[in-house]
């Protein structure tokens, strides 16, 4: 039997009593197309030899670590959440805290 805990405030999830609530955050990098000229059919032609460009992409693989090579900053995230925790985070996804207003006296 599977167990779940929330990822929030660490609390035992239990499927008979209470809801599960899965929250998914995918990043990753923004890509503007219609910015993006070289990807435009004008300037790709079908004959193109692409020799060069496969040798320079070993030759970095070469230079540096494989790993720091292959990041592009996607990143997949999962959270379990209870119910109390999940209506927390609907009311602030992004956890950003309110700009705290002072007062002060009139002395």
């Amino acid at each position: 039997m599977l167990h779940y805990s929330c990822d929030f405030c660490q609390r035992p999830i239990d499927p008979a009593v209470g809801i599960r609530h899965v929250v998914k955050i995918n990043v990753f990098p923004a890509v503007d197309s219609q910015n993006d000229e070289s990807c435009s059919p004008e300037n790709q032609s079908l004959g193109d030899d692409h020799l060069d460009d496969m040798h320079d992409l070993l030759e970095r693989l070469e230079e540096q670590d494989l790993a720091a090579f292959l990041d592009d900053g996607t990143r997949s995230l999962r959270f379990d959440l209870c119910d109390a925790c999940r209506q927390r985070f609907l009311q602030n996804p992004l956890g950003i805290q309110p700009n705290k207003s002072f007062t002060f006296s009139d002395n």
